[in-house]
């Protein structure tokens, strides 16, 4: 998959390689993740006749990074990989476990917000699907008050003493009802949740993020110094996509070498959503962190983006859009396009393709079928990361 113009001189084999996750706003366990990536390694190894084995993860002692290696056997290379998965949903379950109404409240405080600050706008003008995901929550919340008005407004025309308290009653009660079931089997609640989180963490309002952060910096920052990989890859998937520059932005302020000495380092956000940050103009900090992995010469940036997941800022440069100076001769970050329904067979696309969030999460997949974006081949091929991905699906918004 590598053609000539991306062959450089660092451009040999990978024996070791050393992957860095961190997911998305979901309540997925360590151990959910390693059990859906077992069932993915064995599609991966499907696609391409290859055999990979994946050890039994191990989580640290304070249950914050769970680990698993996978020896791959491609192309009669043999290559070694450690994924690290940064366990946070601890942060997403708190915020779920908060009651109802103030979840609500958090939600519609946070619309205000970036309606009036003209966040809402620029995310419009950046990626405009992005903004139909910004206010599907509020859509369906509006949805229900209105089928829980209908209910109470037909209860209290009832000729009987006290019709009116009962259709009050009856409305907040169906109100309710469908946020507990409703919201939650069709994903209101939790995207509220997660625009009321990146509102949190733009203004520095969650410390326990913050500590997640130095935790998996330092995780990060001991490979570097002490393992003998040829490559670390840095890995934000969705909310991840956030979280992961500003792990790496930590891990460059603990250890300013990083990626000088020792293995070469690489970024790799996929269907992020930093922007739902970036864009804020109150996220001054984050930007500052941004910034510094910009003006870091040896560290990589890879930004994969795909039309069909409106959860993710499609075309767009995230430094560009966020305002940041470059002098890097190229491009900075990377973007690449990738055509998910390329990755999968017409069957599987068919099964699939009104489910939006399903393909959202492709990015961290196996394929169905052979195609240059493939993020099993990408983590356990014998390539140079950057070089796995090939130029071909290198997309310039300039």
């Amino acid at each position: 998959m590598t053609s000539p113009e991306t062959s450089t001189p660092r451009a040999t084999p990978i024996k070791r390689r050393a992957v860095f996750l961190v997911g998305g706003y979901e309540p997925k366990s360590s151990a959910a993740f390693f059990a859906r990536t077992r069932r993915e390694l064995a599609r991966f190894c499907d696609t391409w006749q290859v055999t990979a084995e994946m050890e039994q993860a191990t989580t640290s002692p304070d249950g914050m990074i769970a680990s698993a290696h996978i020896e791959a056997e491609i192309d009669e290379k043999s290559v070694a990989t450690a994924i690290h998965f940064l366990v946070w949903n601890d942060i997403v379950l708190h915020d779920f476990g908060r009651p109802k109404l103030l979840r609500v409240a958090k939600y519609l405080g946070t619309l205000a917000n970036y309606l009036f600050t003209g966040t809402f706008h620029r995310i419009v003008t950046s990626a405009w699907r992005v903004a139909l995901f910004f206010l599907y929550p509020g859509i369906m919340l509006a949805a229900f008050c209105w089928l829980a008005g209908i209910l109470g407004w037909a209860v209290s025309r009832l000729a009987f003493p006290g019709a009116t308290a009962c259709g009050v009653l009856a409305a907040v009660a169906l109100l309710w009802g469908l946020l507990q079931y409703s919201g939650q089997r069709w994903f209101v609640t939790h995207l509220m949740d997660l625009w009321s989180f990146s509102l949190q963490y733009l203004r520095d309002r969650r410390p326990e993020v913050q500590q997640h952060v130095d935790r998996f910096a330092e995780a990060i920052v001991d490979q570097a110094r002490t393992g003998d990989e040829d490559e670390i890859v840095l890995v934000g998937h969705s909310a991840g996509g956030t979280l992961i520059l500003d792990i790496a932005a930590r891990a460059l302020e603990l250890f300013p070498e990083l990626g000088q000495s020792g293995p070469r380092v690489i970024i790799l956000t996929l269907g992020s959503i930093a922007l739902n940050v970036g864009l804020h103009p109150a996220a001054k900090t984050f930007r500052r962190k941004v910034q510094s992995l910009v003006d870091a010469p040896s560290l990589e940036w890879i930004e994969c983006q795909a039309h069909v997941d409106i959860v993710n800022f499609y075309r767009t440069d995230p430094v560009a859009a966020m305002k940041l100076h470059s002098t890097r001769p190229g491009q900075f970050p990377e973007v690449h396009i990738v055509r998910i329904r390329k990755t999968v067979s017409p069957e599987f696309y068919k099964r699939y393709r009104y489910s939006l969030f399903r393909f959202h999460y492709q990015f961290i997949m196996a394929n169905t079928t052979r195609y240059p974006y493939d993020f099993f081949m990408m983590c356990c091929g014998p390539e140079p990361f950057r070089e796995s991905l090939g130029q071909e699906l290198r997309y310039n918004p300039h």
